[in-house]
């Protein structure tokens, strides 16, 4: 697993730390140090469509992506 970045996500009106990595042609987002009992969950890029392979609520998978998508622009 490759490390890529660290993200703050908001879960039930609460920060969460996020650590991305990439495994496996998936980008995966495993809780902080201090997060521990929050699921870990992961995306696939299909083409332009972000796929998730965890069922996720419409927002967190929204701010997830939106990390995702940030992370990747600035990169090029």
């Amino acid at each position: 697993m490759e490390f890529l970045f660290t993200t703050s996500l908001s879960i039930d009106d609460a920060e969460a730390v996020y650590e991305v990595y990439f495994d496996k042609e998936q980008y995966v987002f495993v809780p902080g140090v201090n997060d521990k009992e929050l699921l870990s969950f992961s995306f696939k890029r299909d083409h332009d469509e972000w796929l998730e392979q965890d069922q996720l609520s419409s927002e967190l998978k929204t701010q997830a992506v939106n990390a995702l998508e940030n992370y990747l622009l600035a990169q090029h």
